[in-house]
């Protein structure tokens, strides 16, 4: 694919002979000249009336103009929603602040890399700690997608993020509530609920209990409650498709939470939000969800986790109660096991729910499987396959086919 011919720029100021002098580089139409200076003020006004001696006409592609075409292609083609593609701009917006009203190719690799280091070594607002291995690889991962897009469309040469290797190893999964605790939380939000008709605990026990995201919870209606709240329409509305096209779904609710959703519901109209709505008029934010969940972890007296938390502590105990890994993967809309098992089940919680299930399905004798099991230790395979009933082999059948 051929490239096209690069602006007139001004490139630098670089330092040279150990500070003693600086260069500034003028690319235009007639090629390349370096012009130098005894000092660094000297060089950077030497850059601004090169500047202004450059011919008009042809502007400079800058980053944020890429950046913004990126975004629009993306939701464009369906790759991803409208708000995805903006948080994942508005992320590389800050980080690549210095850069935005700046040429394109003027982010080198040397820049990038410093980029990088400057990210994973500056403490954040928010915690007062450098960012977690797993964001600023996130954010590592959006620039290296975003320049490879940009080499594509012939707008750089080489992608500057594309040699950077990611630091840190991310954990896998959050800390998760155990399950007396989480009998405590659900508890404890009930109790808001029916004491102080506080719609957010209950919203936030619901998302516990149905393994809802954050978002789907909030973005409940009225008229999702269904089939006399037994049944609940999860991500079915045309205003609210869900984070992913697995995301739409009809879980059956838990009877201890159907006449509360049935109490919250009653007397309002079909499309008003379940849970309420914020000032503006929309489903209130996830971050209310969120400071529930904290409020409510500190009056169960229970260790602090967040709503996402939730979702991963009904998986596991979805898996631990020997429920199908597709079943459970389906449940918290997910197209494949692969993802519930890598980012949602407490480690160990699969393993040990399979070796329950093969041990009560090789049990020969119920009381006392074990001792069953070591007498016949003795037998080849064809020969314990010859004793066992004609159920278990169905079983064992299933057992090896069922997708994991």
């Amino acid at each position: 694919m051929p490239f096209p011919k690069s602006a007139p720029r001004v490139k630098g100021p670089y330092s040279e002979r150990g500070g003693r002098r600086f260069r500034i580089r003028i690319c235009d139409a007639s090629g390349r000249r370096d012009l130098y200076f005894p000092t660094l003020k000297d060089a950077l006004d030497g850059m601004k009336r090169a500047e202004r001696e450059l011919p008009q006409g042809q502007e400079s592609l800058t980053l944020r103009a890429v950046l913004d075409e990126y975004t629009q292609e993306k939701v464009r083609r369906g790759l991803c929603k409208q708000e995805s593609a903006n948080q994942h701009r508005d992320r590389l917006s800050s980080w690549l602040a210095n850069f935005l009203d700046q040429d394109v190719g003027k982010l080198s690799s040397k820049r990038a890399a410093a980029l990088y280091e400057h990210l994973i070594t500056t403490p954040t607002q928010k915690t007062g700690k450098p960012p977690m291995a797993a964001t600023h690889r996130f954010y590592l991962k959006l620039a290296q997608t975003l320049f490879r897009w940009a080499v594509r469309k012939g707008y750089v040469r080489e992608n500057p993020f594309s040699d950077i290797q990611p630091v840190g190893r991310p954990n896998r999964g959050k800390k998760q509530l155990r399950f007396e605790e989480a009998e405590r939380f659900i508890s404890t939000g009930f109790r808001l609920f029916e004491e102080h008709d506080d719609w957010m605990a209950l919203a936030a026990v619901t998302a516990l209990l149905l393994g809802l995201r954050a978002s789907e919870a909030l973005h409940l209606r009225v008229r999702d409650l269904d089939c006399g709240g037994t049944k609940l329409w999860v991500a079915a509305s045309d205003s609210y498709r869900g984070k992913t096209i697995n995301a739409r779904r009809d879980p059956e609710v838990p009877k201890v939470l159907q006449p509360r959703l049935v109490k919250l519901a009653s007397g309002r109209a079909p499309e008003e939000y379940l849970f309420g709505i914020a000032r503006t008029g929309k489903p209130r934010c996830r971050q209310v969800l969120h400071s529930t969940v904290q409020r409510l972890c500190k009056a169960a007296a229970v260790p602090l986790v967040c709503p996402h938390s939730l979702r991963g502590l009904w998986a596991t105990a979805g898996v631990k109660s020997g429920a199908v890994s597709h079943a459970v993967a389906a449940t918290l809309g997910h197209g494949s096991f692969e993802v519930t098992s890598k980012h949602y089940v407490q480690p160990g919680t699969l393993e040990s729910s399979r070796t329950s299930r093969l041990v009560e399905l090789m049990a020969l004798d119920g009381s006392q499987p074990v001792a069953a099991l070591s007498a016949v230790t003795s037998l080849t395979a064809e020969q314990l396959l010859e004793n066992l009933p004609a159920a278990t082999l169905t079983r064992l059948a299933a057992l090896v086919s069922r997708p994991q």
